[in-house]
């Protein structure tokens, strides 16, 4: 695998564990030892060549997969820095299966309405979180913060221990191993 300790020497090359740099020129990869291009590292990056097998929807419910949808939505959301549009990140365009009606249609539901109310939940948040900057949450610890919050505040037909439950158990599947005891102090501190 290629790892890189060090960062990127920009967003088309990569450093691999013996320190030699792989540039992508084109639509191939090329290896330099230069020095120079060493010196100007930036960004951290680890990239395993191992194919990872697809995440596997078959074994959750409907509302489950429209939650993992939108979670996935919303961390793109933050990724691009709030410069896509609803359209854009709810047509999942990376799923290679059909999403059924029912599952896309309540994804949707989360992703906008967490966006429309995107400001008043994120005060929420930090108002919860004491003594941690809200710039240091993780993008997925945010994702699934955000749209649970939504889900408090504006699903009344779902319960508070089912949003919390639900929480917990993709941030479980997708998060640090103990990023789910920091989302249930968060969501748990909450009156709804």
């Amino acid at each position: 695998s290629l790892v890189n300790e060090d960062s990127l020497v920009n967003e088309d090359s990569l450093v691999n564990e013996d320190k030699k740099i792989f540039i992508a020129e084109g639509n191939k990869i090329v290896l330099t030892e230069s020095k120079e291009k060493q010196k100007v590292l930036k960004k951290k990056i680890i990239i395993k060549t191992k194919k990872k097998p697809d995440f596997d929807f078959s074994k959750y419910g409907k509302r489950r997969k429209s939650r993992i949808y939108a979670m996935f939505a919303l961390y793109s959301y933050d990724m691009n820095h709030k410069n896509i549009t609803l359209d854009e990140l709810t047509e999942f365009s990376y799923e290679d299966n059909k999403i059924p009606e029912n599952v896309l249609s309540f994804a949707k539901e989360i992703v906008q309405g967490t966006i429309e109310n995107i400001e008043a939940i994120d005060e929420i948040i930090t108002k919860s979180s004491e003594n941690w900057r809200f710039s240091r949450i993780q993008y997925v610890d945010k994702a699934i913060l955000r749209m649970s919050i939504y889900a408090l505040l504006f699903q009344k037909d779902i319960s508070k221990s089912i949003v919390i439950d639900e929480a917990l158990e993709i941030s479980k599947i997708f998060s640090d191993k103990d990023s789910y005891k920091f989302i249930n102090g968060i969501l748990d501190a909450i009156q709804v």
